[in-house]
């Protein structure tokens, strides 16, 4: 059903024929193990609301119904997730955005990366936080993890490089993923960042499936 050599050397796929829930569920199973939601569900549905409507901390709460800048998925955990699919319906002519973190950085100089990989973060989500750095490192690959709105700068290395990365994750040269009613697609979230794209005129109910994957 995917090739999961191109899916990691890409760092993401769409994937025809998932029409449902239990289609993307299934692609889920075929790629890794699949994680449940706070509410015991497996795929959560992901719509529009304002900023006054949001659930606090969400991206909504900060954006609104505008575009959401490219970040990973749960940097909030101690390991992000590693796959995150995405099934869209409805009004579809917002796209989802994709960038790798290869192509994040393509024309950042030494220096910057320098002072990335030395950089610290705290993550706050809640009433929880911790310190981390923005590598990945486990028995599988390495990767990063990026998320400019829950990652924040706590030491001299961060601070410095904060404006740039906020500026990085804003580009509009990104990959756009446009949805059909059959259309999904697998990220692999430890080395490829993704958005929402901006809205158009008159948007209609533009809903989002995700599911996680381990």
């Amino acid at each position: 059903m995917i090739n999961m050599s191109e899916l990691h050397e890409r760092g993401w796929l769409t994937v025809d024929d998932i029409s449902s829930k239990e289609d993307l569920l299934e692609l889920g199973r075929a790629i890794g193990t699949p994680v449940l939601t706070p509410n015991g569900e497996y795929v959560k549905e992901i719509r529009r609301f304002s900023a006054e409507q949001a659930p606090p901390e969400s991206q909504s709460s900060i954006y609104g119904t505008g575009r959401f800048p490219l970040h990973n998925d749960t940097v909030f955990w101690a390991t992000p997730v590693k796959y995150v699919l995405l099934r869209g319906y409805g009004d579809t002519r917002r796209p989802t955005t994709v960038m790798t973190f290869e192509n994040l950085f393509r024309q950042c100089d030494d220096h910057f990366m320098s002072l990335f990989r030395k950089s610290i973060w705290r993550v706050r989500t809640g009433k929880s936080q911790f310190y981390c750095s923005p590598i990945l490192n486990n028995d599988e690959s390495r990767g990063w993890r990026l998320d400019v709105d829950l990652m924040h700068p706590a030491n001299a290395s961060a601070k410095q490089i904060a404006p740039k990365l906020r500026e990085l994750v804003n580009r509009s040269d990104t990959n756009n993923l446009i949805w059909n009613d059959s259309t999904a697609a697998v990220i692999l979230n430890w080395t490829t960042l993704h958005g929402r794209g901006t809205q158009p005129k008159d948007e209609g109910e533009r809903v989002i499936e995700r599911l996680y994957a381990r």
